[in-house]
């Protein structure tokens, strides 16, 4: 209980601070005839304006006028107070004007040179005005001072804090019900789950809960803004600033809903832009899948680059939208609304170069077809089987089995080498180069490359293997062997048992292979005779 009052108290000042502030930043923003009009000064009684003094009067300034004429109503009594207001027409100094009076007191007087320039309202109708003004001024200072008025001002304060009492407490025990109920609907929940992935009950329920206890505290803080208004109301001297606070309560309220209203067309408008760019989407995707499954035949569309093609599509079709919807969202013209949009532009053209550098790239390499998934390539260094082509890298897996991550900027900046494309056309041909001395004769060593090719795993029966000869060189002839293997994926495999197979050929012919190079020719061919083909304590045969 205790708690509950401390935190009641400090709502209520902290919604006083929050009216203050709100009543200083009206008062604060006015235009620049008001700030004209706030410096001049005003003889004001319990906070309510009387009349405004801008003349000099008999070498007296208006500052000084004004300090007299409050003087001169704080003096009054109870009695006093209760008298008619009464003027009667003078001439100060040259100004003609009228001179009020309470009883046989001259409280201040009041000259045409006192009006604000420009104003069209005759000065007998103005005059009547200011006496109205200080008849009703008076009046509440007299009830002020009358001690029933205080008395009943104070019960239905009372009265008020009580019912905001019961209400604050109502507010709490509704808050209180909207947290068991979704507690219940939480645990319901969970013991009928049957999925292990992520459920986003948890957070879900973590953001309802703070959605309730927001609401709870702006209904409660608009219940205090309203009980204030009204106790400062009850007192002739918080009268003025309780109207006020109710007026810009008013005027907010009104200000957002007109702001509601006119932003009612542009909200339809910019609805009504999106379902269309939503079914010009869904057109386009109806397009693209019947041009991936062959039912529709478009001029320049591939099926490898269908995907990319429909990606890009899609995007400009949603950035026509935004841009046609963008004029009519709500606060699009405003400058914080600007300053955030360039802000964002500056933000995203500073640190996308690279994406958009990647994006680019990997743009040439769809839109060349040059692989697809599936696909056994080389790009650069690395060689595998393409198992994703992404928006900003391909990954490969390779003979390992490890996934290679390669960014587009480096794909277009390498050569890429597709063994798979026209593998089903000439057959996936693999090759391996020997350099043999001029010493053994050319037709021996075709015959022996290809007596090794017949051996190997993984050939295929067409095309059948064949050798060029490649070079002339000072040492050597170069020969490279063509093998067709029946699958390019096994390209790896395939040259290890072509290597092998070619040197066991070379071996048993006593055919020396001029790899590494030599600075003379030895006495001896270097070579491994068919014997020593397992090594020194393996065995075998």
């Amino acid at each position: 209980m205790r708690n509950g009052f401390r935190m009641l108290i400090s709502l209520m000042l902290m919604s006083l601070a929050i009216a203050s502030s709100c009543l200083h930043a009206e008062s604060a923003q006015p235009d620049s005839g008001a700030v004209e009009r706030t410096a001049v000064p005003t003889v004001t009684l319990l906070d309510r304006p009387i009349v405004s003094l801008r003349a000099t009067v008999a070498g007296v300034s208006p500052e000084v006028r004004r300090d007299r004429a409050e003087a001169n109503l704080a003096s009054l009594n109870r009695t006093e107070l209760a008298l008619p207001v009464q003027w009667i027409s003078t001439s100060l100094g040259g100004d003609t004007g009228v001179a009020f009076r309470i009883g046989n007191h001259l409280v201040f007087s009041y000259v045409a040179n006192d009006r604000e320039p420009g104003d069209s309202t005759p000065f007998d109708a103005d005059v009547r005005n200011v006496a109205d003004r200080l008849q009703q001024a008076m009046a509440a200072r007299r009830d002020q001072m009358h001690w029933p008025v205080l008395i009943r001002g104070a019960a239905l304060t009372l009265l008020a804090t009580a019912l905001l009492g019961m209400l604050g407490w109502g507010i709490a025990r509704l808050r209180a019900w909207a947290y068991a109920g979704m507690q219940r609907i939480l645990e319901a929940h969970l013991l009928s789950r049957t999925s292990r992935g992520f459920d986003w009950t948890g957070t879900a329920y973590h953001l309802a809960r703070q959605l309730v206890q927001l609401l709870a505290l702006c209904l409660f803080t608009l219940l205090l803004y309203l009980w204030l208004i009204f106790v400062l109301e009850r007192f002739p001297a918080s009268q003025p600033m309780g109207s006020r606070l109710g007026a810009f309560l008013l005027g907010m309220l009104n200000r957002i809903a007109l702001a509601c209203v006119e932003a009612l067309p542009g909200i339809i408008t910019a609805i009504v832009i999106f379902l269309i760019t939503r079914a010009v989407h869904a057109m386009v995707n109806n397009i693209f899948a019947a041009a991936v499954r062959g039912r529709l035949d478009l001029p320049g569309l591939h099926q490898e680059t269908a995907g990319a093609t429909r990606r890009v599509v899609v995007l400009l079709v949603w950035a026509l939208g935004f841009v046609f919807a963008y004029p009519y969202l709500p606060g699009s013209q405003s400058d914080v609304f600007k300053g955030l949009s360039v802000l964002f532009g500056f933000m995203i053209t500073l640190g996308s170069a690279g994406i958009v550098n990647q994006l680019m790239s990997g743009m040439v390499v769809v839109y060349s077809r040059a692989l697809k998934r599936g696909d056994f390539v080389a790009l650069g260094e690395n060689i595998g089987t393409v198992v994703s082509i992404d928006t900003l890298s391909v990954k490969l897996v390779n003979v390992r089995n490890e996934e290679i991550t390669i960014p587009y900027a480096l794909v277009v900046a390498s050569p890429i080498v597709n063994y798979s494309r026209h593998a089903s056309d000439l057959g996936a041909l693999v090759a391996t180069t020997v350099t043999i001395g001029y010493d053994t004769p050319w037709r021996q060593v075709h015959a022996m490359l290809l007596a090794a090719a017949s051996r190997m795993k993984h050939v295929a029966m067409t095309p059948a293997p064949f050798v060029v000869q490649r070079a002339l060189s000072d040492y050597y002839v170069e020969y490279e062997l063509m093998v067709a293997i029946a699958d390019p994926t096994l390209r790896p495999l395939a040259l290890s048992s072509l290597h092998a197979e070619i040197q066991d050929e070379f071996n048993r012919n006593g055919v020396q292979i001029m790899s590494p190079h030599f600075m003379a020719q030895p006495e001896e061919p270097v070579l491994v005779k068919p014997g020593q083909w397992q090594g020194s304590g393996y065995g075998g045969t």
